[in-house]
């Protein structure tokens, strides 16, 4: 290493040119950003225009149900979220620029500068690259956290709170994400022929062992668990028991020591699984509307959701390093995002930027099939409690609670959601729990099943 700190912090010519250099791959990268970033921008343009014109009507399934006050607070709360959408939007597409101008450039110089290996240099990039992220977005939480969720009334947090969350969190990242990357990065240079083979292998197993000690090390290190009440306990035992679900444990989380919003959801592998209840949940239900909500979980258990979803995801990530492998020496790909030479680490940074816009519309399917999950989880948790109306009482009362969104435009409906619309959820749970006509092929009152 020559020279003093403040040479590696200065942009020189060496470091970065004048203008980025535009080639094919700026191009093909440009043209999916904008159609992507472009039509979610109109997405929520639009969204924003619907929830404005619709503040002083209650919808027709949530007539009776939910005062037309309850509306016009989560039309506010939800008007709000899209806007400071279309601000983030804004905030990271500068964000993006720079580092596609200059940042990229400027970063490596500086990791490069330092004189070590390609291991630590490349770890030395993304720690940088971590570090003016968080102060880039740091902003943007806040506002988000003591603005937004503060004015609607939803956040608990302190200022000290968030703090020691954040500094936690990142004691957490730094240690797991080194590890992560430095297999990666080490992989990618000693690795022959097949690295990304043995680099997948690597992460998916990291990735497994991150789930499996984080119900029992990471998360008490944020939230507080406690058994439930022995009749709570009760009650969850019969449910599992009658769907047979194996768990461990069943444990409240305080949850309302940063916000009101509830959740429920189970952690773990095998014998070392736990059901999760937010204190919140527990409070805003009733005790058979918190059955039907769990079970509507353990559905997503049951009928094989979970292992779906690992699966689809183990796949995706061996498509990814494959695509990798391929275009890792493709010169001009650095080049035209923002790099002036070819590294392992550049490898990673600018084959993620390309992914994240030409993959998008897999998102898009993700959430499709989310969405009929939820319905089928919803099918499951109706035959498990022998009743429609917990469940659907359950969801009417979280609307009102977190003031979900109470309507969406059929576009932006279409394109966001990972769960269906409460109006057609609620007609589904209906349909789940009517008996269908006598037919000539079954005996009369032969119900739909739950799957």
């Amino acid at each position: 290493m020559h020279g003093s700190i403040a040479t590696y912090f200065r942009i020189s010519p060496d470091m970065i040119r004048e203008d980025m250099e535009w080639n094919l791959w700026t191009g093909i990268f440009i043209a999916f950003f904008i159609i992507h970033r472009g039509f979610e921008w109109i997405l929520d343009v639009l969204q924003n225009q619907y929830l404005k014109n619709r503040k002083d009507n209650v919808p027709t399934h949530l007539s009776g149900k939910v005062s037309l006050d309850t509306i016009r607070a989560a039309v506010a709360y939800n008007r709000d979220k899209v806007r400071f959408g279309l601000f983030v939007r804004l905030h990271s597409a500068v964000a993006l620029l720079a580092m596609l101008g200059i940042g990229f450039r400027w970063i490596d110089g500086i990791a490069l500068g330092w004189g070590f290996n390609p291991l630590v240099t490349g770890l030395l990039f993304f720690g940088m690259i971590a570090v003016l992220g968080e102060i880039w977005g740091l902003p943007i939480e806040l506002f988000s956290i003591f603005g937004i969720e503060s004015k609607h009334g939803f956040n608990k947090q302190t200022y000290r709170g968030f703090i020691a969350d954040k500094v936690k969190g990142i004691l957490i990242s730094i240690p797991l994400g080194g590890i992560l990357l430095s297999c990666v990065l080490l992989l990618m240079r000693n690795g022959g022929r097949f690295w990304w083979v043995y680099a997948y292998c690597c992460v998916f197993g990291i990735q497994l062992f991150i789930a499996w000690i984080y119900p029992v090390v990471i998360m008490p290190l944020f939230n507080r668990f406690t058994p439930v009440a022995a009749d709570m306990a009760e009650d969850v035992a019969r449910l599992a028991g009658k769907v047979s679900f194996p768990y461990a444990k069943v444990l409240q989380m305080d949850g309302s020591k940063r916000s009101t919003h509830s959740n429920a959801f189970f952690v773990g592998f095998r014998s070392g699984r736990r059901i999760i209840l937010y204190d919140t949940l527990v409070d805003q239900l009733s005790r058979s509307q918190l059955m039907a909500v769990l079970a509507h979980e353990l559905g997503h258990f049951k009928l094989n959701h979970l292992k779906k979803r690992l699966a689809m995801a183990a796949v995706g990530l061996l498509g990814l390093f494959a695509a990798l492998s391929v275009i890792r020496d493709e010169t001009a790909i650095y080049i035209g995002l923002g790099f002036d030479r070819v590294s392992d680490h550049a490898a990673l940074v600018v084959f993620g930027l390309i992914a994240s816009e030409v993959l998008s519309p897999f998102n898009w399917i993700s959430r499709l099939l989310s969405r009929r999950d939820e319905y089928a989880a919803d099918r499951f948790a109706v035959k498990a409690v022998g009743n429609a109306d917990d469940l659907g009482d359950a969801l009417i009362v979280l609307t009102k609670k977190n003031l979900t969104n109470p309507g969406s435009h059929k576009l932006y409906r279409w394109y966001y959601n990972s769960h269906p619309a409460l109006r057609e959820r609620l007609a589904a749970i209906r349909d789940d729990a009517t008996p269908p006509p006598p037919t000539s092929n079954g005996p009369p009152g032969e119900g739909r099943g739950g799957g």
